[in-house]
């Protein structure tokens, strides 16, 4: 029995690996994203260049910054200390978001968009990432600061009085954030596709306004420096089961280095982050007891589709086990195919290369035989001549004259 040459693995290890790496990337969906601290879906603060592909999907979502800002945080209570915000994000068509924000516990907000100019696979590539523009802090609110708490809606406290009145303080009043434009783009790759399928993402992009604009504070507003405008981050999501979905995320929003993790069970989200991690937990005058210390932030979610509501389905898994099989059982049928096709073509190679190496052994071996053969037969004629020789009798010898010699 031939046993396989090591070269004949490796060339059908490689075909069956680039299959695989083709049948992924073919098939293969994003993940859906969870929502930002303060706007529609991406990784913690930053967008990424995704839109359901489900029409009507809808992201509610209500997020708490610890953000003490006196001196003394320990005469606050947790609740006071936490700056806590909502926001509503649809999308529709495959290809746009709409959503709305309240940007913290007083009636403040804007609006939010977003349109998806390539969706990943779009052109049939693998490598051709999906690229997003869009809009945050759409509206008149244009002091707002990074952390959403630029201006601020005060009731009048004379007794009796029910108005508002609509304030900024001194050190917000050279922002100018409203209408902030991005542009941002996402590539996903795909690592397994099995049930507990996972997957990284990688996302990189430019924006002005909230991702630029520090309302003339300096190093107040941010004392490590500034990305001007360009952010970036990485995503790695798993599927602990058929129902849920475990998110851990890193980024820089182009002023901070942030980190965080969320769970996802049935729709029902929830998530711990740390923001603002390079600047360590000092807390002091110089930001306002705002800025430049390292904070953490909390997140509740409800992800669901408005039909599916309308219809009574209150709690919706985001991919049901029913649909996650059937992915899962697609992404192995083209996996399988992908790779018979692979291991054909090389086996065929293979048998190929065995066929020619064995011809030339046979070759070699018909030569060697040959030539004993050769050698054999010259030992037999040697041997025989000498065997006749052996055999021949002896010459007689001559009789000496009878006859005298004459004289």
């Amino acid at each position: 029995m031939l046993t396989m040459r090591e070269s004949v693995r490796s060339l059908l290890v490689a075909a069956a690996l680039t299959g695989l790496s083709s049948a992924l990337h073919a098939q293969y969906q994003p993940e859906p994203y969870p929502a930002t601290l303060y706007f529609g879906t991406g990784l913690i603060n930053i967008p990424v260049a995704w839109i359901s592909p489900r029409s009507s999907d809808v992201w509610v979502n209500t997020s708490a910054k610890n953000l003490p800002s006196i001196p003394n945080s320990g005469d606050m209570t947790w609740m006071t200390r936490m700056n806590s915000n909502i926001a509503i994000d649809t999308h529709w068509a495959g290809r746009f978001s709409v959503g709305a924000a309240a940007y913290s516990q007083n009636p403040d907000g804007g609006f939010f968009a977003q349109g998806l100019a390539v969706r990943q696979g779009d052109f049939n590539n693998k490598w051709v990432p999906g690229v997003a523009i869009g809009l945050r802090n759409i509206g008149p609110r244009k002091h707002e600061d990074r952390f959403m708490i630029g201006e601020d809606i005060h009731l009048n406290p004379s007794p009796g009085d029910t108005t508002w009145s609509h304030t900024v303080p001194a050190r917000y009043k050279d922002f100018s954030t409203a209408q902030t434009f991005y542009a941002v783009a996402t590539e996903e790759f795909p690592l397994t596709t099995n049930a507990n399928s996972q997957s990284l993402s990688v996302t990189f992009g430019w924006g002005n306004g909230l991702f630029k604009d520090n309302g003339g504070l300096g190093s107040a507003y941010n004392r490590r420096g500034t990305w001007g405008g360009w952010f970036g981050g990485l995503r790695y999501a798993m599927h602990p089961s058929l129902n849920s979905t475990l998110t851990v995320m890193t980024e820089e929003d182009s002023w901070d280095w942030n980190a965080g993790i969320v769970l996802d069970w049935r729709g029902l989200t929830a998530g711990f982050y740390g923001t603002e991690l390079e600047e360590g937990g000092k807390r002091d005058a110089t930001g306002f007891f705002v800025y430049n210390y390292a904070k953490y932030n909390l997140s509740l979610g409800y992800t669901g589709n408005l039909v599916d509501i309308s219809h009574g389905v209150i709690l919706r898994t985001r991919i049901t086990e029913l649909s996650r099989e059937q992915q899962r059982l697609k992404y192995e049928i083209a996996e399988r195919n992908r790779k018979i096709r692979g291991l054909e073509v090389a086996l065929t190679k293979a048998q190929s290369s065995e066929v020619a190496t064995l011809e030339n052994r046979r070759q070699d071996l018909e030569r060697q035989v040959q030539e004993e053969r050769e050698q054999i037969r010259k030992a037999e004629d040697r041997l025989k001549q000498l065997e006749q020789n052996q055999t021949r009798p002896a010459p007689t010898p001559a009789k000496p004259p009878t006859t005298p010699p004459q004289f």
